[in-house]
């Protein structure tokens, strides 16, 4: 195929395009829409996936977690578990629900208060921590603080707990406030609220016993092994490896990113019956024209390179348009999502992996879902393309 048809085939798709310019330009918004979806939906949800993971760590500051339901494992095991090789720290804690004022809910996490670093917590005031291991001093969320109108260290607050057969009230000094919100407070529509291991343990009558162990290696490469050695001298133990959270975290993520993406596939095949409905008849318009190129000697590959030149145009237009609308749309997508409660920021980076997707994919469904009419155009013949009306 020689240039100077090309250059000809190039100029009467422009000039098709131009006489059409209402039509080319829906056509092209609907293949712009459905890839502008893919790329948003694909760069959040690349977003997500490292500030989740990201996240996960900052907040468990642990490789390995020990969990149980009820408080039933005895104190001294998070000093035995010290001494297995490859164990730099173990803490044990109680986590259970409660209420702050009697509406707002919170999960206490009990800590020894020399352990409060492991957490690596971000305080409002970095130099306050509990007085001592049993008195009856919490730390809370700044945003909870607010909520409630406590927004003032040392002021006091009704604590209400009720666990298994305990129900308590009590007043607790705000010691403290935690200035971030994590992840799975977001994520959980809750807060997390610290208190003295030594001071639930009283009030819930556990002297001694807790229901979770977090567990720091000094190498991750050596968490398999660890494990085993935990299962060996605890059969039937409830363990939990961060690496087990952010796996569950990510299957979540991909049932939500399948659900997604079929939407997306629905823009999809709107874009495609547009191309093709927009082929159709730009083919039933020239028909005539088609058979004059016939019968002065142009053969189908000729014919096929005139459509397919408006073709792709029409998905590169599209491809490249919907590239720059996702990614400045996955922006207003963050906002979105944040609205609906999640309370982290999602970042918003360039992706050329994603960008490529949604280009090729404007492209080819562009020239596949034109497939079918211009291999009937290029079947016409001539005689019957000169007496068509």
């Amino acid at each position: 195929m020689n240039l100077l048809f090309l250059k000809f085939s190039l100029k009467m798709a422009l000039r098709n395009m131009a006489i059409h310019r209402l039509r080319t330009l829906l056509t092209i918004l609907a293949v712009t829409w459905s890839v502008a979806t893919l790329v948003a939906l694909r760069t959040v949800g690349i977003g997500m996936r490292s500030v989740i993971s990201q996240q996960i760590g900052e907040f468990l500051q642990a490789d390995i977690i020990i969990a149980e339901d009820t408080i039933v494992i005895p104190q001294h095991v998070a000093e035995d578990i010290k001494k297995i090789p490859h164990v730099k720290e173990a803490v044990g804690a109680i986590l259970i629900p409660a209420k702050i004022e009697r509406y707002k809910g919170t999960y206490l996490f009990s800590i020894p208060i020399d352990k409060i670093d492991f957490f690596k917590i971000t305080l409002l005031e970095k130099d306050k921590n509990f007085s001592s291991n049993d008195v009856s001093e919490i730390i809370i969320d700044y945003e909870v603080a607010e909520e409630i109108g406590k927004k003032k260290i040392g002021s006091t607050l009704t604590l209400v707990i009720s666990f298994g057969t305990v129900y308590m009230e009590d007043r607790f000094r705000i010691v403290n406030m935690m200035t971030k919100k994590s992840f799975l407070s977001g994520m959980l529509g809750t807060s997390f609220s610290l208190v003295p291991l030594g001071r639930i343990q009283e009030i819930l009558g556990k002297k001694d016993f807790i229901n979770y162990i977090f567990i720091r290696l000094d190498d991750k490469k050596y968490l398999n092994d660890v494990v085993k050695e935990l299962r060996k001298l605890y059969p039937g133990i409830n363990i939990l490896k961060q690496t087990d959270i952010i796996k569950i975290a990510d299957r979540i993520l991909s049932t939500v990113d399948g659900t997604l993406m079929m939407i997306t596939i629905i823009g999809l095949m709107v874009a495609a019956l547009g191309v093709t409905n927009t082929v159709m008849m730009s083919i039933r318009e020239r028909i005539r024209e088609i058979g004059v190129l016939k019968a002065i000697g142009a053969n189908d590959k000729q014919i096929l390179q005139i459509f397919l030149n408006e073709i792709l145009i029409l998905g590169i237009m599209g491809g490249i348009l919907g590239d720059i609308t996702g990614y400045f749309g996955s922006y207003f997508l963050r906002n979105m999502i944040k609205r609906f409660g999640v309370m982290f920021d999602v970042p918003i980076r360039l992706y050329p992996q994603v960008l490529v997707l949604g280009f090729i994919i404007a492209v080819s469904v562009a020239v596949l879902s034109a497939f079918y009419p211009v291999y009937r155009a290029i079947r016409i013949r001539p005689i019957e393309a000169l007496k068509y009306e």
